[in-house]
């Protein structure tokens, strides 16, 4: 644990001290020393044991899978550091989607190769040793991603009347058994023999399947490595056993979210095409599946002009969920009112009939009369979804009696909550005729908040269900301002009983941190909704607010506070309300922080989302420096100490900042970007035509790349800058850094450029945590006057053009 500095005992006056003399027991040691990334939580179906993937700085940043059995028990099933295995796919290079579970076994995609592996966690205490399931795929540059089990039945039967026999073929095997004579009983190795050869005979007839988004980074003939615009994604369906790999659907730029249906007869999945991303337009598809382990014909069941994400099969069945933001759909069409953000604009949950026979209703085999009597389950001015940066990530599972278990954000309340969707069946209507006119009337579902005491649910939900209805497990990763990250989990008896339970009633499995934030040092934010201008008329912009906080310390009488405004990534990202030590460390040591939602930013709907079309590096720019100038107005904080920073999009939005606003006195860029048009020509294919909706298609838009780019406006910085990028990354090039950090380094401005080895778009090594964050306070304290320095674990760093008297300071 890092040094925490002095410790004031209980009831003493803060000592009166400017900023730089605040001493903090939020070190970067501290954050990182007992931290980790938590994500991808499952429950096991048969058991209720609850999975979950760990970013671990300390190793390296690599991910490791966990699991916590039912008894309490927790124990890591990917094999130790030196073992070569990190659960983590690069899929359009950010991943997620990483593993799946299939009964007691789990299907993951190793970081190394991006091969698929196999790995019996039967006996959680002693996992099985990962068997490869894809040989050759990393030979031909194939990567997996957000996969799901599809179980392929024998022709003669489909996997619902398979499943429905097998129960009863065991009893009358159990019963024959029973009534046998004595005499003639098996002994008990035989009877062992025969089940063997049972379970060899269905195993033979069942086929296992991983269905997949598949990403080709090598020709197939020539074996060489593709460019960017060459790359091919698909889905594919591999073969457990032989390893073999069969497309199921091709063609499209973009794949997401393959889900087969729980008959096995068909696959939903999620496409897109350049130059859209996939919280613009994408097409909710559907195929019929055939027993041979191919795909039929494909169907466009929803979208085109808007996002589709996240679909799921209920647990019958009978109904195709998905999240969409389009204006209406279904049975609210009719009410909608294009201006009216409860009917349109966000997005929100709906489903649709699942047709009752393959070929039936013509060639889409009903699927258009389907998407007719599309329903939305609670129309309003929330959104059930997020811009689908990682795949695999959901926000919502049907349970079988109906309901929907979904996370919500609703810009009335800061945060994302947990909440129980019922059907208006299920709370209004006693009889079928009367449920059929609720559903026909539009009426919305009725949603309960789930009482957690948590604000920032980020993860989840993942749900098992006991046989018959009975004890319900929930998983999920959330925290609050107060509260660090959680894998979490709430067993109740009852579906019906998940709207009744309590905040206590909720476990934490594994903390983001065990190190505790000391009592006195934790600042709380605010929601602040501030006035900017948005197309040349007053409107709103969203951030959080952090005062500074320090039991210890307060500051002279007339003076204030600096000022770090975070610019976060995406851009369509947005501030998230859980606990940020990285926030807390500024605002321990007496900065306040302003944690911008700037226009373009998820959570306030699509309109506000669409604010950055055609408007990136205006927008966001004029975003946050109103949340500045708001800020300095309020008489917050000091209008000579105002500094920002922000890390990939939110670096670019930072250095726009410092080259087209006089607002800030220093910025930090973590590997963001300087050259749009250089971006757009030299990154990887996910975001290859991201620019195009952003700023403009090339070459008609090349006026405006340059007008935007801070590299092409260097000559107008006249703030400090300072960089941290990994050396690694190829979603935003190192050369955007080194470029821009030469131009403002020949220019005289104090500027430093730290390049971290291993790294690439984000930093996961605990050293390279530690040094950009410790870097960014020592900069701001060289350029704007006041002491801070490096640990001396850390390697120091170097600031170019820093005038002599400020070195000094500093050393």
């Amino acid at each position: 644990m890092g040094n925490r500095g002095s410790k004031p005992s209980a009831g003493a006056t803060p000592k009166a001290a400017g900023v730089g003399e605040w001493e903090s027991p939020i070190t970067s040691a501290f954050i990182t020393e007992k931290a980790v990334r938590l994500g991808g939580v499952a429950v096991r179906p048969h058991d209720g044991a609850v999975l979950w993937l760990e970013g671990r700085p300390m190793e390296g940043g690599r991910q490791v899978l966990v699991i916590r059995t039912a008894n309490g028990a927790t124990h890591d099933v990917t094999p130790g550091p030196d073992s070569g295995f990190n659960v983590r796919t690069t899929v359009h290079e950010y991943g997620g989607g990483e593993y799946v579970l299939a009964g007691s076994t789990v299907y993951f995609t190793n970081f190394k190769d991006q091969a698929l592996y196999g790995q019996d966690v039967s006996n959680p205490a002693a996992p099985g040793a990962p068997v490869l399931v894809t040989p050759g795929s990393e030979a031909r540059g194939e990567r997996f991603a957000d996969t799901t089990v599809w179980e392929l039945q024998p022709p003669a039967a489909t996997a619902a009347t398979a499943d429905a026999a097998a129960p009863a073929a065991a009893a009358a095997d159990a019963k024959a058994l029973a009534s046998a004579p004595v005499q003639g009983q098996l002994q008990q190795g035989q009877m062992e023999q025969q089940q063997q050869q049972q379970q060899q005979q269905q195993q033979q007839q069942r086929r296992r399947l991983l269905v997949a988004v598949s990403e080709l980074h090598k020709g197939q003939t020539s074996g060489a490595e593709l460019a960017p615009d060459q790359v091919v994604n698909r889905l594919v369906a591999v073969d457990v056993a032989s390893g073999s790999v069969t497309q199921l659907a091709g063609g499209a730029d973009f794949y997401a979210s393959p889900r087969v249906s729980p008959c096995g007869r068909w696959l939903a999945w999620v496409q897109w095409d350049h130059p859209n991303m996939p919280w613009d337009h994408t097409s909710l598809m559907v195929a019929p599946l055939r027993p041979d382990g191919t795909a039929g014909d494909p169907v466009k069941v929803r979208g085109g002009s808007s996002a589709v994400q996240q679909p799921a099969w209920s647990p019958d069945g009978a109904h195709l969920y998905f999240v969409d933001d389009a204006a209406a759909l279904g049975a609210v069409a009719a009410k909608a009112d294009p201006a009216d953000p409860a009917t349109g604009g966000w997005w929100n949950l709906y489903r649709i009939p699942v047709p009752a026979a393959t070929g039936a209703a013509g060639k889409d085999g009903g699927w258009g009369a389907a998407a007719a009597a599309a329903e939305a389950l609670h129309p309003a001015a929330m959104e059930f979804g997020f811009p689908p940066w990682l795949l695999g990530k959901k926000t919502y599972q049907v349970l079988p009696d109906g309901s929907v278990l979904a996370l919500y954000c609703d810009p009335a309340t800061a945060g994302t909550s947990l909440a129980l969707l019922k059907p208006p069946t299920a709370a209004t209507a006693a009889t079928p005729a009367a449920a059929a006119a609720a559903t026909a009337e539009g009426k919305a579902w009725e949603l309960t908040r789930i009482e957690s005491g948590l604000l920032s649910f980020n993860s989840g939900p993942a749900v098992r269900v006991a046989p018959g209805g009975g004890k319900v497990t929930v998983g999920a990763i959330a925290g609050a301002p107060d509260r660090a990250t959680a894998v979490l989990a709430l067993t109740v008896g009852s579906a019906a009983a998940l709207s009744k339970s309590r905040a206590a009633d909720w476990k934490a499995l594994k903390t983001s941190s065990s190190s505790k934030i000391p009592d006195g040092y934790l600042s709380v934010p605010e929601a602040v909704a501030y006035p900017t201008v948005f197309d040349g008329a007053p409107a709103t912009a969203h951030m959080l607010y952090y005062p500074p906080a320090n039991k210890a310390f307060t500051y002279p009488p007339g003076t204030l506070p600096p000022l770090l405004v975070n610019s976060h990534g995406g851009p369509t990202s947005a501030a998230a309300t859980g606990l940020n030590a990285q926030i807390q460390y500024f605002t321990s040591r007496g900065f306040a922080v302003a944690d911008v939602d700037y226009g373009g930013s998820t959570g306030y709907g699509t309109a506000y989302r669409n604010r950055l079309q055609g408007r990136w590096g205006l927008v966001d720019v004029q975003d946050c420096a109103a949340a500045a100038e708001w800020a300095v107005a309020a008489g917050r904080v000091d209008p000579a100490r105002l500094t920002i920073s922000g890390g990939s999009a939110g670096g670019y939005t930072t250095l726009a900042c410092l080259a087209f606003r006089k607002t800030f006195s220093a910025g930090v860029s973590l590997y963001g970007v300087a050259d749009l048009k250089l971006l757009a020509e030299h990154t990887h294919k996910f975001e290859s035509k991201y620019l195009d909706g952003l700023v403009g298609p090339l070459p008609a838009a090349e006026p405006v790349y340059a007008a935007r780019s801070p590299l092409a406006h260097a000559a107008d910085f006249s703030a400090p800058v300072a960089f941290f990028q990994g050396d690694q990354d190829k979603v935003v090039p190192p050369e955007q850094a080194v470029v821009m950090h030469k131009a403002l380094k020949d220019r005289g401005l104090p500027t430093a450029l730290v390049m971290l080895a291993g790294e690439q778009h984000g930093f996961r090594q605990a050293a390279s945590i530690r040094t950009a964050l410790d870097g960014e306070l020592y900069f701001y304290g060289a350029v704007l006057g006041f002491p801070a320095s490096m640990p001396p674990d850390l390697p120091g760093i170097t600031i170019d053009n820093l005038p002599p008297k400020q070195q000094q300071q500093q050393q």
